[in-house]
């Protein structure tokens, strides 16, 4: 979506607000109504001349015409309506603008209703797969059968047998009400292993992860109250000395009383870090590298510390219920390790001076590859900040577990992103940086870093986890990061067409697509002549 659609429509909600007719902000701007009007309905460019003076006659912070949060919401309801339920309803981008900026409120209505119904739809996809595939569920519906037949044989016999006796008569009532006992105990245990625990949060929209990513990207990836709290850890730690794990082991011992030990494997065989309350002691792994060793130790001494910060940030109306605030306060406390270790004046002195060379930066700072590229889109402060990164973080899968965009890119929510994303192809080159500049379908280019990271190894007969870790940024930002130099940026057709997953593209000479455009889309047109190519994964 071009980042200039919003702005007209943006204008005409601020103007209308402030009570001002088109014409008299036309003429304090020194330009006719009509040009005003087109303006106001996205068909003339707002220049940065003419967005400082209506800042000033309408008294607002230019900044408030940035497009993000609007294009994000705009890009949701556009993913949403790109749903074969939507078939037969026609709302292009432009009209999406509109909605987002108009009347934000309804957007946020529909894309959480959509939500609940992509979870029900996923949700009955799994139980259907789970009737086909599960054993238990087989096991229990061959006792059902057993049960019905015998209920079924029984009450024939009290039917259609006069000459039983009243002995008889009640033996088989009695084996009758067993029957019935265990046949609604069977039903229970069924509906037990269909549903699962998923399902009771249908009404909720949004699971708990997907609530704790749109919290952070409502936030901008930036919590001044967790910056402001981790220079205080940082002082009190004595931080800024060599040797981070020492002070930090230190401060743990000093301020809350919890020794920490280093063992070869923790009582959780999947766990790298527990804590013992009762002992007051932090048991960690040996199998955890330094700058990952380090990240836990902040992140625990900022749950001790600032617990109640962290659950009062959580305590938002983006994080319903119980499930999706701990997450929140999961996530928030992350947020805090890294502030912690990376602060945030040192880590944009080190970005500008190294050009975003991530592995540069995480050598300076003693932390990991994807604990740079997290920290480096929290960068966000009014005034001091970096410039607008997206991070996706990807498993050999395809699924996306980390995703945040302050770049505009439009990444999807639900299902998986586009194949020849770099997030996808960069497992072919495992450790080694891969760049890639895109196009997107609607013209805008993006440039994009990615590498491989592979988490601890916890030894033999525990398999290890594979990610992506991509960062970027728009094209314009590009020329501020190193892995940009001696490429011609300026160069469109050089860009690789990229869509955000196949079924939202509208791309119609894909060969890997993998589903079918949107409904809506002139890529199902059909073409004329004969395709007698393969289709959609054949060979």
């Amino acid at each position: 979506m071009p980042k200039g659609l919003l702005f007209g429509t943006r204008l005409r909600r601020l103007r209308t607000e402030r009570g001002m007719p088109q014409v008299k902000l036309a003429d304090q701007l020194g330009i006719s109504a009509s040009y005003l009007n087109l303006i106001e309905h996205n068909r003339r460019a707002l220049t940065v001349p003419l967005l400082l003076r209506i800042s000033q006659i309408l008294g607002v912070d230019p900044q408030l015409f940035s497009p993000q949060s609007e294009s994000l919401l705009a890009a949701e309801v556009t993913e949403s309506l790109k749903d074969p339920l939507f078939a037969d309803i026609e709302i292009d981008d432009m009209d999406a603008a509109a909605m987002a900026t108009d009347a934000p409120e309804l957007c946020q209505a529909m894309t959480r209703a959509y939500g609940a119904y992509r979870k029900a739809h996923d949700d009955l996809q799994m139980m259907s797969e789970r009737l086909a595939q599960d054993p238990m569920i087989s096991n229990a519906g061959y006792r059902l059968r057993m049960l019905l037949t015998s209920i079924l044989s029984f009450s024939e016999i009290l039917h259609d047998t006069d000459d039983l006796s009243e002995t008889e008569r009640r033996d088989f009532l009695r084996i009758v009400m067993n029957e019935s006992e265990s046949l609604s105990e069977a039903v229970t245990d069924m509906l037990g292993l269909i549903t699962g625990d998923g399902l009771m949060d249908v009404a909720g929209g949004l699971s708990p992860t997907e609530a704790v990513t749109d919290f952070i990207q409502a936030h901008d990836n930036h919590f001044q109250d967790l910056e402001d709290a981790a220079a205080e850890l940082r002082a009190e730690a004595g931080l800024d000395s060599p040797a981070p794990y020492m002070r930090l082991v230190g401060y743990l011992l000093e301020k809350h009383g919890v020794s920490v030990e280093i063992a070869d494997s923790v009582a959780h065989p999947m766990a790298t870090t527990l804590y013992d309350e009762a002992k007051r002691q932090l048991v960690v792994s040996r199998a955890l590298p330094q700058a990952s060793l380090n990240f836990h130790l902040a992140l625990f001494a900022g749950r001790l510390s600032y617990g109640r910060l962290l659950e009062r940030l959580a305590d938002s109306p983006e994080l319903p219920g119980a499930r999706a605030r701990d997450k929140g306060v999961s996530a928030l406390a992350n947020y805090f390790a890294g502030a912690c270790l990376m602060p945030y004046d040192a880590m944009l002195e080190a970005a500008r001076e190294t050009r975003y060379d991530v592995e540069r930066i995480a050598q300076r700072f003693s932390a990991s590859f994807e604990q740079a590229c997290h920290r480096l889109t929290t960068l966000r402060r009014p005034g001091a900040s970096g410039i607008p990164l997206h991070l996706v973080r990807v498993d050999v899968a395809g699924n996306i577990s980390k995703r945040f965009s302050a770049s505009g890119l439009r990444i999807p929510k639900y299902g998986s992103a586009c194949p020849r994303w770099l997030a996808h192809t960069a497992f072919m080159t495992p450790g080694l940086i891969r760049t890639q500049v895109d196009r997107m379908p609607d013209g805008v280019r993006y440039f994009n870093v990615a590498r491989t990271v592979t988490k601890a190894d916890l030894g033999f007969g525990h398999p290890q986890s594979h990610y992506v870790v991509s960062i970027g940024c728009e094209i314009g930002d590009a020329k501020h990061m190193v892995y940009a130099a001696g490429l011609n940026l300026d160069d469109a057709d050089a860009a690789v067409p990229v869509g955000i997953a196949c079924r939202l593209c509208e791309r119609a000479d894909c060969a890997q697509r993998a589903a079918p455009p949107p409904p809506q889309s002139a890529a199902m047109e059909v073409p004329r002549g004969r395709n007698i190519s393969p289709g959609i994964g054949e060979y």
